[in-house]
This record gives C-alpha cells, structure tokens and sequence, in this order.
C-alpha cells in the first residue's frame, strides 16, 4: 500500500498501457516524446570521434555491435531513434544508408538538424514512422538496431515487421529494460534519479516470454542480461564512466558466467536475432 502512495513518473498504469489499442499506444507516446524536446541538449560529436568509443563503451554495446558486426557498405535501420545521434554515428562508420524513425515529428527533425550538422544528410533518412508500421519494402535492411524501443512496442507486430523488412541472413541487436527484478522494478516506477524521464507512458520493460515471442518471427534468436552490481553502482554514482563502474563491469562478468540464471534479474537486456 505504502508504494501505491509513492509519487510515479507514469502518465497510466501498465496494465492499463497493455489494452491500449495500437492508435492509441502510437499516440500517446508520440505526445509523451515531443514533450522531451525541450530538455534535450544538442549532442556534438566530439573531435576526432571514432566509433569504437561509442560501440565498446559498456559491455551490453560491446555486445550488441559484435553481433550485428561491421557497419561499412550496410543499410541500417535504427528503430525508436529518439533524440540520439546512433544514426549519425553509424553514417560516420560507413554506413551505406541509415534510416532513422521515430513516432515523435520533433525526435526526427532533431536527428535531421543533426544530420545536417555532421555532414551526413545526403546517407540519412529519419522519418516518422511507428516499429509496427515501417514503411520500407521487403527484405531492404541489413541491419536493424534499436535501444530502449521493444519494451514501447506490440511485440507480434513488431517481431513480424521487423523481420519482413530484413534481408535474408540479415541482423536485429535491441537493448530494453528488463523487468523479472521485482526491487529494480519498484525503483523504476517511484524512486529519483537525476535520469529519469519526467513521464512514463507505454514503456513496459521486457519479460523473457516477451523476447522468445519476438524471437519466433526469426532463424535464430538469444539474449543475454546485464548490469547486476554495476545496476547498484550506477544508482549511487550516476551513469559517468568511472573506474569503479568499470570494475563493477568485471564483477558482473564473473557473476553472471558463475550464476547465469542471475541475468533474469539484471537491469538491461541485449536481444539478438538473424532472419
């Protein structure tokens, strides 16, 4: 009971999020994400940037771009871009083509204005587009990413669409919340925390049963969890690189080689699939 008087960030409940209409879901989020535009700074990209100091800055990336391997002469999709510069950043590593889409108009001019900015315009198209409903034509894309964007999606749906738009033996690397760790959950929906965003509509983190689901609509399928203690050193301390982050990195390695049933309860999930 005492939870339940706790301050939320939620704008609807989950249950009530899981019987929204697809409409209505797409809606709701494109209204919650617009809202973000305001409070997100621009995101230059530094001096002498190379990708790898993106791609291998924490071990659930590291992770997720050894799978979907190297990005030169590929066409990407980068599915729930948001307000984040990973399809610039993947123009900068070669991509052929990027296409970045979101269901929020100002996350898309966002990641045009810098598009135009990098110099890497004339290889990006961001569109607005819900992961349900893409409009590409079949079997265009080699790779597909997404980070934080499966636990807003109708799982089916999304599963079968990103597989139609896939190439045959082409790849789809996603990183989610994951949502087995009861605490982990209590702290997401009612504890502060300088990053957390000021609403939550219908993000749900991801249950195992939801990535075998998706998982289905491929040849092959994995995951894999990560951040158990590092979770708590991030809470403390903030998402800053740090040594002691790193070394909590190394625990969590250890930890979950030893005792792989302790993913379940980590705080991201990496979700691997090849058509």
């Amino acid at each position: 009971m005492y939870a339940l008087r706790m301050k939320t960030n939620r704008v609807i409940k989950r249950d009530q999020a899981a019987r929204l209409d697809l409409a209505s879901r797409i809606n709701l989020e494109i209204e919650l994400t617009d809202a973000e535009a305001e409070r997100i700074p621009p995101k230059p990209i530094p001096a002498n940037w190379q990708f790898k100091d993106y791609s291998q800055r924490a071990p659930w990336m590291a992770h997720l771009f050894d799978f979907l391997g190297s990005l030169a002469g590929r066409t990407i999709l980068d599915l729930g871009c948001g307000y984040n510069p990973t399809p610039i950043y993947f123009a900068l590593a070669g991509a052929r083509r990027v296409y970045a889409c979101d269901v929020s108009p100002k996350a898309v001019a966002y990641v045009q204005e810098m598009a135009e900015t990098a110099g890497v315009a004339h290889r990006i198209s961001a569109f607005v587009c819900a992961g349900e409903r893409l409009p590409l034509a079949d079997a265009t894309i080699d790779l597909v990413h997404g980070a934080g964007v499966l636990h807003h999606l109708a799982i089916p749906l999304a599963g079968a669409e990103i597989s139609r738009v896939l190439r045959p033996g082409g790849k789809a690397g996603f990183k989610d919340p994951l949502g087995h760790n009861p605490v982990l959950e209590l702290a997401r929906d009612y504890l502060p925390y300088s990053w957390k965003k000021p609403f939550k509509g219908t993000d749900r983190p991801l249950k195992i049963g939801d990535i075998e689901s998706f998982s289905q609509h491929f040849a092959a399928g994995s995951y894999r969890g990560f951040g158990l203690v590092s979770m708590l050193v991030t809470f403390l301390y903030g998402r800053k690189i740090t040594r002691l982050k790193k070394f909590s990195y190394r625990w969590d390695e250890s930890l979950l080689r030893l005792f792989p049933f302790l993913q379940r309860f980590c705080r991201f999930v990496v979700t691997c699939v090849q058509k």
